[in-house]
């Protein structure tokens, strides 16, 4: 099945463009200002190719715009309105099939500023670094990335990642735990099927990215609006449906099927639906290639909006995921491998209903009620098939939060807000005593997992407030400060403060440098709460932030960034029974009953992680686009023996280098080299598969390599667009090793390598 489609992929790719005419399609969007959300009119609108102006428009009184009659192509988008910066949106796509809809917002400016060039690299005005911003067509185009935007954010600089199956985020040398995911403006504990309990990372995302607008990532120094989380910020924005016209989208791929269906609500523009499903069919291939391990997911997704007249209106998004996991157990091999893996099946759901009032010309309002509930179904056997672990465990969040922004004048702005969120876990844990392969050495024997028995149900509360206010001073620097206060009812130690502040100082239309302070907060993971009556006495984790960042820009289409940071931990649960073990080190594998933290803990981890990254973008405004990022970083922990040594994700380097080109016919390809430092481990011994606290984490994994290539094609017909791709993954087939496991039947230490040569494929029908 796979092989035929693959060919027939690849015949579509490959047939003669001349099977269709030149094509026109359309350009629709919204122009609005982004202090106040209100429309903004007469904006002129032109259309660029090339570096050349194709045509122009201007927005109407609504905001909207309408550029028909377009060639199909690539173009890019330049606003323009006296008192706003010149914005430009790169990366717009013209299908015959579909409109390409598009959101501007304006940022209004101090006509004394220093004069600044065409805003193509946006930075938000609260912030002042560390931020990257990445638009549907980057994703949607990345070589190796799957259509995936946790496989994409990987290639950013500072970001690392377990393995090439999982979409784990390790930012700066945190934890994957460490990572917060915004969506439409709510808070989500986890964007993957499969996801990780207490962790942020899982195999592939739920997120469809025909919903994804644009994406802003946070590595540091965030704003007080963003909390409860140490390492970065994931801030995902939600394109809307069609205000005009019914419009479909039928995908295929190498690992599963889905479509996507938008239309008006209303008529006059006045609102707009948008919904998806998915479903994988990873299962047949995997029973039809013996697989002993048997993945099987799907989903769906929604988003409505709805204007009540010009000052009000509702945004509404859904998701619902269903992920499972089944065991062929016909062989013996299969039983082997399969008892060291738990079962993983999950469900659950995101709802959000956001209330947006428009108060006045300075100034507007949100109000926010948001619900996220999720089911883990964890269990593992033996051989024999006797159950020796379980975890059935329910988390569920109902938040309630207001902000309001206001903007008094071009030079200042506020920001307020606050919320309660009422939170229930449920868990039932059942845990065989068991030994492990760590070697105790004050004793010399395995320190053992002790049998555990937990049935419990817990209803609690968190709470937070936070303010910012950003300042441009002298016309010459811009300066944010804020406040941000949380609490958790379910700890000893419930209340907690965070001050921020950041500087950014333009010395010229090119040039700026920026520093940034801040001391973040996250509460102990729910899970770890529970393990043990003492586990209340945790208290929140405690990092602070030192940020140092210089930017010059080359042309209007070609950066470079580099920043230094130093983030200094503190407060991290460490084990009592197992001396050596923080838990910052976990998160990245919880296919191990051991990963969880059900065992009595302590605040009493200390660490640190500090580095350099360099970072160069050539945006797409002729036919070629490209980045380059190099991280050098080094984390380290220390536990309760009170010995620093290597975090697990300690890689000391990342180097990534994504390019492209794009031909005038439709076609484009690009490619991805990734070279990451080997992380650490502790060696095993080749006897009896032992391992000796004394060595942990001395020893590195060979160095992490993989080049991969991705060619596609947009053919437009009269009515309706195809796009066809083939993306290979790790061309040259490099043995990336990613564990070290002992196989106690065989007596062996056996090498886990990552995927090899992995060719998918895709095709998206749009009409």
């Amino acid at each position: 099945m796979l092989k035929h489609f693959i060919l027939f992929t690849a015949l579509i790719i490959f047939a003669s463009t001349r099977i269709y005419s030149q094509e026109t399609g359309k350009i629709t969007g919204k122009v609005i200002d982004k202090s106040n959300q209100q429309s903004l009119s007469d904006v002129s609108i032109s259309l660029i190719k090339d570096r050349n102006i194709i045509t122009g428009t201007l927005s109407g009184a609504d905001g909207f715009f309408s550029m028909n009659s377009i060639p199909v192509g690539e173009y890019s988008l330049r606003f323009s309105l006296t008192g706003f910066g010149t914005l430009i949106i790169d990366n717009i796509i013209v299908y015959s099939g579909a409109p390409s809809d598009v959101l501007a917002e304006l940022r209004i400016i101090s006509t004394e500023e220093i004069e600044v060039l065409e805003e193509r690299f946006y930075m938000p005005s609260d912030l002042s670094n560390s931020y990257k911003n990445l638009q549907y067509e980057e994703i949607r185009r990345s070589p190796g990335g799957f259509e995936d935007i946790g496989r994409v954010i990987q290639t950013l600089p500072g970001v690392s990642f377990v393995n090439d199956g999982r979409n784990d985020l390790i930012v700066r040398g945190g934890a994957p735990s460490e990572n917060l995911f915004y969506i439409d403006n709510s808070t989500v504990p986890n964007i993957n099927h499969f996801g990780s309990q207490g962790a942020t990372g899982g195999p592939v995302s739920m997120i469809n990215l025909d919903f994804i607008r644009d994406v802003s990532f946070l590595t540091g120094g965030f704003s007080a609006k963003y909390g409860d989380k140490l390492s970065s910020g994931l801030d995902i924005k939600l394109r809307e449906g069609s205000r005009e016209n019914f419009l479909g989208d039928i995908n295929l791929s190498a690992t599963g099927f889905g479509a996507v269906f938008e239309g008006p609500i209303g008529n006059e523009k006045k609102g707009s639906w948008l919904f998806s499903a998915r479903r994988s069919y990873l299962d047949f291939i995997f029973k039809a290639s013996g697989f002993g391990f048997i993945p099987e997911y799907s989903s769906a997704q929604l988003k409505a909006v709805y204007d009540f007249g010009l000052e009000n209106s509702l945004t509404v998004n859904a998701i619902g995921v269903i992920d499972k996991v089944t065991f062929n157990n016909d062989e013996l091999e299969n039983r082997q491998d399969n008892e060291g893996i738990l079962k993983n099946n999950q469900w659950g759901y995101v709802n959000n209903y956001e209330w947006k009032t428009l108060l006045n010309s300075k100034s507007f309002l949100l109000f926010n009620l948001g619900r996220t509930y999720n089911t883990f179904d964890y269990s593992g056997r033996d051989s024999i098939f006797t159950e020796i672990f379980k975890n059935k465990s329910e988390e569920g969040e109902t938040t309630l939060k207001s902000e309001y922004y206001l903007t008094l004048n071009p030079s200042t702005q506020f920001q307020f807000g606050g919320g309660y969120k009422f939170v229930s876990f449920v868990n039932e844990i059942l845990q065989q005593q068991d030994s492990s392969y760590f070697i105790n050495p004050e004793t010399g024997q395995r320190y053992i997992f002790p049998a555990l028995s937990i049935d419990t149900s817990s209803v609690t509360g968190k709470a937070f407030l936070y303010s910012q206010i950003t300042q441009s001073l002298f016309d010459k620097f811009t300066v944010n400060l804020g406040l941000r206060y949380d609490y958790f009812a379910f700890i000893n130690r419930k209340n907690y403060f965070s001050p921020r502040a950041s500087v950014l100082f333009p010395f010229s239309s090119k040039f700026n440098m920026s520093f940034a302070y801040g001391i973040f907060y996250q509460s102990p993971s729910y899970i770890w709460l529970i393990a043990n009556p003492q586990n209340r006495d945790l208290q929140d984790i405690k990092a602070e932030h030192y940020i140092a960042g210089a930017e010059y820009l080359f042309t209007s289409d070609l950066r470079m960034t580099l920043e230094v940071y130093y983030k200094n931990y503190n407060y991290y649960p460490v084990s009592t029974s197992r001396p050596y073990l923080i838990l910052a080190n976990n998160g990245g594998n919880f296919e191990q009953k051991d990963q969880f933290g059900l065992e009595p803990l302590t605040s009493a981890g200390t660490g640190y992680s500090k580095g350099i990254e360099l970072f160069i973008q050539k945006a797409l405004t002729t036919n070629y686009f490209g980045t380059f990022s190099f991280s050098l970083f080094d984390a380290k922990y220390t536990a309760l023996d009170g010995i620093e040594r290597n975090s697990d994700f300690n890689n000391i380097y990342l180097m990534t280098l994504v390019g492209g080109y794009n031909f005038r016919n439709g076609w484009g390809v690009s490619g991805k080299f990734r070279l990451n430092g080997g992380r650490p481990y502790t060696p095993l011994n080749p006897e009896d598969g032992t391992r000796l606290v004394s060595e942990y984490n001395t020893v590195n994994y060979p160095a992490y390599s993989s080049f991969d290539i991705r060619v596609e094609k947009r053919i437009n017909f009269k009515a309706w667009s195809l796009v066809a791709y083939i993306d290979i993954q790790n061309l040259f087939n490099a043995k990336n090793i990613t564990e070290y496991e002992w196989n106690k039947y065989t007596r062996q230490i056996e090498a886990n390598e990552s995927i090899g040569i992995l060719p998918t494929i895709g095709i998206n029908a749009m009409f």
